[in-house]
């Protein structure tokens, strides 16, 4: 993108200034060509003016900004959440793979969520789409997929098919069943937050496992469980109390 069309979409006027400002002062090859405070103005205001990328505010009562992203069954812009870091809603960009600033705004912080659009696959959002369509029917984290980065683009995975997730300095290791992994660039305790609520559990510093893929318990001097893909994996002397008493509530032990 040679010059970037963009559009503001928050409640507070107070906000989208500061936003513009920061746009027009230091993000040069950007042109603010709309703003709105409600989905419906910001609905109109879409489909008069194509945009490359719109900042899009979460919260806005009654509505939510992905209730707007509802309202285009084809997303042609790319899309840079905006929160005052309201933990359920993070959690689905998260999973989503999407990009976001936090309240308040810094602007080393939409340098750099303008530097990823632009190397971005066009569109990418259509196939992020049916994360973000969980949250907006249930509204109460119960995801199930999750995307994450390939070569050629995302992956959207289902998280019964994650076996386990080991750390490589920075990096993590994502198993998925039938033998196939994906390095990311994202750290363990990342997914972990990301995770523990959804059947997984960090057992070690190295790893953080998908319960219902445990075949089998190694009780003794050096406890560990072996998971559906045969990988055995150990669990620190630290975290087995814990993790047995989690296991009793998903496990008849």
């Amino acid at each position: 993108m040679s010059n970037i069309k963009a559009a503001i979409v928050d409640d507070e006027v107070r906000n989208i200034h500061i936003l513009r400002n920061i746009l027009e002062n230091y993000c040069k090859d950007v042109t603010v060509v709309g703003e709105a405070q409600n989905i419906n103005e910001a609905a109109e205001m879409i489909k008069n003016n194509p945009i490359d990328v719109l900042f899009l505010d979460i919260e806005m009562p009654p509505h939510n900004g992905f209730q707007l992203l509802e309202m285009f069954p084809v997303l042609n812009f790319e899309v840079i959440f905006i929160t005052a870091f309201q933990e359920y809603a993070l959690q689905a960009i998260k999973f989503a793979a999407l990009d976001y600033l936090l309240k308040p705004i810094k602007v080393s912080e939409v340098e750099d969520a303008l530097e990823k659009v632009k190397k971005s696959k066009k569109g990418r959002l259509n196939e992020l789409a049916s994360i973000l369509k969980d949250y907006v029917k249930n509204n109460d984290n119960a995801f199930s997929k999750i995307v994450i980065p390939v070569n050629d683009g995302y992956n959207v995975i289902d998280l019964k098919d994650i076996v386990y997730c080991e750390a490589f300095d920075s990096y993590t290791k994502i198993q998925l069943i039938s033998n196939v992994s994906h390095l990311i660039s994202k750290s363990l305790k990342e997914y972990e937050e990301m995770l523990s609520d959804k059947g997984f559990y960090r057992v070690h510093k190295s790893f953080l496992i998908n319960i219902h893929h445990i075949v089998k318990i190694i009780k003794g001097l050096g406890t560990a469980v072996v998971m559906s893909d045969q990988k055995n994996i150990p669990i620190s002397s630290r975290k087995k109390d814990e993790f047995f008493t989690q296991l009793k509530g998903v496990i008849n032990l």
